[in-house]
């Protein structure tokens, strides 16, 4: 019962419901959830085959039942195969990665799995049979999962939004990539993410990005570091003119701001992406007072720098500190600390885990721990 009421929760989730998005606080949240529920239900597969289930006279011995207790045994092996690499993303201690194509393969065809398990839990009545009430617990969440999986591979047809490329510009940190809408646009927030995909070989397969420019422009920018290869596929070989699909706005990551109150913007790297965005939307009239710490290795790879100088002049507020790892060395709390006052303000992150929770640590040390802290989680898989 758990490893199904498990794989029906994933697939539930897998349809990325806007109401579970907004209680768990954002779409990485939801995934985090999804990929955590997957290995439990996985892990209770695996108890399942293991113990057996045998109760005296009620065996699945004919029909349907036996063929339902037949079609389990048969798909178990590939249930563990596939959901293993859904889980495991690279082989430990092997300079070796999954190819994403085959990640997404092995989601899709875990529709047709759970299927077979529909089929196996309705048909063999171990340990209860199909008039308990448990039994109509379990029926009724398959089916739900199963139209929520039918969704999931319909919707990214139905909603997303038709783009043309209409510059690409290799910066030395990045790919900057510009789309004008083809009909509609999409909806989105400054800080959002969508996904992101072109209809070119090799790029077709959604992946997420964080949006670089205003939501007030029609058009769309994203800021794309060449870190894999897709990314670096895409540097490569992506064109103006190509066609390429949004889906989105994804996330929280909104800079949600209330008067009077600080506020301390840290990006590493490409991390920037996301206040690239907030910085545009910001007014005069805004209140808090915001420092962006805008750490990079060396100056050539602070990609957007002269959007957010402009911005600091436009709003007296909003102040822009570029930390230089090769000229300053890495970032530490102290320094933070010493050019803005992080006690008490709202802790907005996006960049590499091992420096946001350096700094925090290193801050609630001094005795500057923020109010709040804010980051997503853009290790889906």
């Amino acid at each position: 019962m758990c490893a199904y009421s498990l794989m029906s929760l994933n697939l539930i989730l897998a349809a990325r419901p806007a109401v579970f998005e907004r209680h768990l606080g954002g779409l990485d949240k939801l995934y985090w959830l999804h990929k955590w529920t997957g290995v439990l239900a996985l892990v209770f597969v695996f108890i399942h085959e293991a113990i057996g289930i045998e109760v005296k006279g009620r065996g699945a011995t004919s029909g349907l039942s036996k063929l339902a207790a037949e079609a389990g045994e048969l798909v178990y092996p590939l249930l563990l195969a596939l959901g293993l690499i859904s889980v495991v993303k690279r082989i430990p201690y092997v300079k070796f990665e999954l190819p994403y194509s085959l990640w997404r393969w092995s989601h899709r065809l875990m529709g047709g799995i759970f299927a077979v398990a529909v089929f196996h839990q309705f048909f063999v009545r171990l340990p209860f049979n199909n008039s308990a009430l448990i039994s109509t617990y379990l029926t009724w969440m398959g089916l739900i999962a199963l139209v929520c999986f039918l969704f999931s591979q319909a919707a990214p047809l139905l909603k997303r939004r038709r783009y043309r490329v209409t510059t690409v510009t290799s910066a030395p940190s990045a790919t900057i990539v510009r789309l004008t809408p083809e009909g509609r646009s999409l909806r989105h927030k400054p800080g959002q993410f969508a996904l992101l995909s072109f209809g070119r070989k090799g790029l077709r397969e959604p992946h997420p990005f964080t949006i670089s420019s205003d939501a007030e422009d029609n058009d769309i920018e994203f800021s794309i570091k060449p870190s894999g290869d897709f990314t670096q596929r895409l540097r490569e070989t992506l064109q103006p003119g190509d066609r390429a699909w949004l889906l989105g706005g994804y996330g929280r990551f909104t800079g949600a701001r209330k008067p009077g109150h600080n506020q301390i913007w840290l990006a590493g790297g490409i991390g920037i992406t996301p206040f690239l965005a907030l910085a545009d939307a910001l007014t005069e009239d805004d209140g808090d007072e915001i420092d962006l710490f805008y750490c990079v290795r060396t100056r050539d790879e602070a990609v957007g720098f002269d959007r957010l100088q402009a911005v600091s002049q436009r709003v007296p507020r909003f102040r822009v500190h570029l930390h230089i790892s090769t000229e300053h060395g890495r970032l530490n709390a102290e320094t933070l600390a010493a050019t803005a006052d992080p006690k008490g303000a709202s802790f907005w992150f996006c960049g590499p885990a091992s420096l946001r929770r350096a700094l925090l640590k290193g801050l609630a040390t001094l005795g500057k721990a923020p109010k709040s802290i804010h980051f997503e989680r853009f290790e889906f898989r």
